[in-house]
This record gives C-alpha cells, structure tokens and sequence, in this order.
C-alpha cells in the first residue's frame, strides 16, 4: 500500500493497530521525534502522527543510479480525525476476505476468474542454495531447481524469497520438495489454471 512520511515515499508492507513496517529508498529528513503518516484505503485517508523507531538497509544499491532499500518500522503516537476507525475496518476485511477465501477452499468452490499474479516471464532467476546452515542468494538464467534450496523468478519480492527461505529450512524433507516444486511453478511460462491465493 502506497503512503507517504512527511512526503517522504513508502510503501506499507506489514501494518497493526500499533505500528506500520514500510519500505522506501529515501531517507526520512532531518531528526524528528515525530512524524506524520498518511495513507488511503476506499477512497478514506488515514493519518496518524507516528515516530521511527528503527530503520535498516534491506537491499543495497548494486550498481550506479540505483537507489537502496530501506525497510523501517513505525510506530503510532496519536490518529487523526477518524484515522484509527478506518485502519480497524481495513484490518478487518482483510481478515474476513481471508476467512472467506479459506472457506471457499475448503468447499472446493473454484474462483470465478484467474486472478493470480504470474511471476515467470522473464528469463532472470534468483537461485537460492541452502549449504553448511547457510544461504547462498545469486542471479541467474538457468531455472533450473538445486539440490538443496530453489531457483525462483527474480520478480518475486525479496520479502516472500525471505519466507519461502525459512519455510525451507524449518520443514522435514517432503516439505522441502514442496517448496521446490512451488518455487518451479513460478518461473513456467504458460498461463497457469485459475488458483485461489491471497495473502493478507
């Protein structure tokens, strides 16, 4: 979700009723206790007066003209206006859209259309290999699955590589295959059958 800290860019990727956790490529100017968050969601403005109590480079740039990544977490002081009610009401239908589509898997109700987002059409991957309890990350072209760890579209958010990252690494040997075989899917170039996924 896209917003702003004093009109500095964001993008909120994980939010509570307590806090935000946002990536941006600019740091936030000058010292300030505190701050101000604004957001939209429904054609409603949140805004909520909000302090930065950590931020660390998630990415560095790689080469020259390329900016780097910063993700921070942000932690709410006060609303405004009827900020913090509609922040509920979006946590909240989040949640029920979940329930929802949980239940309409269970059923075995297909989705009426393919709204799923497919990933694997270039032909850059991210080979990630899990050696000696350590994970080795590279580019390639190559799609082709290791044997320990997976090779993955390089348009998937680093975020989700994290996640499918230490699901390898905590679940027994099927699991694993799991995790391969998912990580293959993404990088087929045919259009793929509809599929329920949402994430929220």
């Amino acid at each position: 979700m896209p917003a702003t800290i004093d009109l500095v860019s964001v993008r909120v990727i994980e939010l509570s009723v307590v806090g935000f956790r946002v990536e941006h490529s600019d740091r936030f100017p000058g010292n300030l206790e505190r701050r101000e968050i604004k957001l939209n969601w429904n054609s409603q403005t949140m805004q909520f007066a909000c302090s930065v109590v950590r931020s660390t480079m998630h990415q560095l740039a790689r080469r020259a003209g390329e900016k780097s990544i910063y993700h921070s977490g942000i932690r709410i002081e006060e609303p405004i206006g009827d900020s913090e009610l509609i922040l509920r009401d979006f946590i909240a239908s989040r949640i029920i859209r979940a329930l929802e589509e949980q239940k309409a898997n269970a059923r075995g109700i297909p989705p009426l259309s393919r709204y799923t987002y497919q990933v694997g059409k270039s032909n850059r991957y991210r080979r990630c290999e899990f050696i000696d309890g350590m994970w080795r990350k590279t580019e390639t072209n190559r799609p082709e699955q290791p044997t320990a760890g997976f090779t993955i579209s390089a348009e998937v958010d680093p975020i989700q590589i994290d996640l499918l990252c230490r699901t390898y690494q905590v679940t027994n040997e099927p699991g694993r295959k799991l995790t391969q075989i998912l990580a293959e899917l993404s990088i087929r170039k045919e259009e793929g059958t509809p599929t329920r996924r949402y994430v929220p």
